[in-house]
């Protein structure tokens, strides 16, 4: 395995997320609470890691919290007008339980709903992925940290999560990547 004196030399991705209209939804939100911290009090954090929640609570975060899976949210259809993955999706494991995600998601949304995502772009199979990411938030703050998989099965590419979205019924507004960011907006489809 590579020293973190190594992966610390890697490029630092730049994020900056704007504050979000309406009720969201923020899958895998713990940890640093980036999205539960720009949208406030109208913002549903989930997570599947409790720790995970205490951390981003111990951060600020004003979210409402609930400890679910991504795959089986305890929600009603149609509650959410926004959901987001903030380099989330990356520790969904496999691409079957990608898929349930986001067909997940879809069910939550409001028709015409937006999913917002922000990911790394994972090129290869290594057995270890770090990405080191500066978040900039609405407020001023900044927050320097990485987000890191380890698996061999852990290859993450913007085709397959167009697939994905596409195939929940989703439609791209806006995909890119660059660099080691996968940076897309959907949107819900009738």
């Amino acid at each position: 395995m590579k020293s973190v004196a190594w992966l610390s030399r890697k490029p630092i991705v730049q994020v900056a997320p704007k504050r979000l209209e309406g009720f969201v939804v923020d899958i895998g939100a713990g940890g640093e609470g980036v999205i539960t911290k720009t949208c406030g009090r109208h913002t549903v954090g989930i997570d599947i890691s409790k720790r995970e929640i205490g951390e981003a609570r111990s951060r600020g975060s004003l979210a409402h919290w609930v400890l679910c899976d991504a795959c089986s949210m305890p929600f009603r259809k149609d509650s959410f007008d926004v959901a987001t993955f903030f380099f989330s999706l990356m520790y969904i494991k496999t691409p079957n339980k990608k898929r349930a995600a986001f067909v997940e998601v879809k069910r939550v949304l409001k028709s015409d709903g937006l999913l917002f995502l922000w990911d790394a772009l994972i090129r290869e199979k290594p057995d270890l992925h770090v990405v080191f990411v500066e978040i900039s938030l609405p407020d001023g703050e900044k927050i320097f940290t990485g987000y890191g998989v380890r698996g061999k099965e852990k290859e993450q590419n913007l085709e397959l999560i167009n697939n994905l979205a596409l195939e929940a019924g989703f439609k791209a507004s806006n995909a890119e990547c660059h660099n080691d960011l996968i940076e897309a907006c959907y949107r819900a489809q009738s």
